[in-house]
């Protein structure tokens, strides 16, 4: 199978990024879905960039049956279903629209 790889960074605004990895691996019991990705959604804040919301399938979590997981704010996984990477796109945008007041509050310390 040849290497599918995406790699980017989106620019929110000038102090909210989200870097985006995708890639297509061969399906496996610990992938499933042949997806490998890692979304990571920072903020700057006076003490530098600081990574508030993670969606990843990178490893597994103790007490979690499944790999694919988010991380909010204080490192609090959570499991995820997997549909598609664009769906995560969706989830990951709808997930920061409706923790504004939280991720603002945050960027202002």
């Amino acid at each position: 199978m040849p290497e599918r790889t995406i790699r980017e960074t989106r620019i929110l605004a000038e102090d909210e990024i989200i870097d985006i990895s995708v890639k297509q691996v061969p399906i496996s019991s610990e992938i499933p879905h042949g997806v490998r990705y890692s979304f990571n959604y920072r903020v700057r804040t006076s003490q530098g960039w600081k990574t508030l919301i993670r969606f990843d399938n990178a490893h597994t979590i103790k007490g979690h049956n499944k790999r694919d997981h988010r991380h909010t704010f204080e490192n609090e996984a959570q499991e995820i279903d997997f549909n598609s990477p664009k769906k995560l796109i969706e989830e990951i945008m709808s997930f920061i629209d409706a923790n504004r007041r939280v991720i603002d509050e945050i960027k202002r310390r």
